[in-house]
């Protein structure tokens, strides 16, 4: 059976919108994902440099992008962050992860207790919209 190759190839573009801290294989949903594409684009001769990947994190998705500290105080399943490692590995890759500037306000998360690498947008669905008139291909994750 034939698989139907990527016939893209260069300047993909793909945001990801996570709303919640599900977590799968250990790891926030969204940042496995992430991982998971960058992977199987490298293994067809797609550089990491040619994926424009952008992670939209909002409401409890933003328990994935904080600290310990704001973990607990927020109630997240474990005060622990679980996704250090990958976070950090994904932004050097080039990913950007970008957390809703209003989402943090309303939680009353300071911009000292966000993961390294994480960036602020004003708000989650104007950003959303401007990256997919960008053109960049849009998935959601819950």
């Amino acid at each position: 059976m034939s698989v139907i190759p990527i016939q893209i190839r260069e300047n993909l573009r793909i945001v990801y919108q996570v709303t919640d801290d599900l977590q799968y294989e250990g790891v926030n949903k969204g940042l496995f994902y992430a991982r998971k594409l960058i992977n199987t684009y490298e293994k067809q001769g797609i550089t990491a440099d040619q994926v424009k990947l952008h992670l939209v994190y909002h409401g409890t998705g933003l328990h994935a992008v904080v600290n310990p500290a704001a973990r607990a105080r927020l109630k997240a399943e474990t005060a622990d962050n679980p996704n250090g490692e990958i976070l950090a590995e994904l932004v050097g890759r080039g990913v950007q992860i970008e957390l809703c500037e209003n989402t943090m306000q309303q939680k009353g998360v300071k911009s000292t207790e966000l993961m390294p690498g994480v960036k602020l947008v004003v708000g989650a669905f104007p950003r959303l919209v401007d990256l997919q008139l960008l053109g960049h291909a849009y998935i959601k994750f819950e």
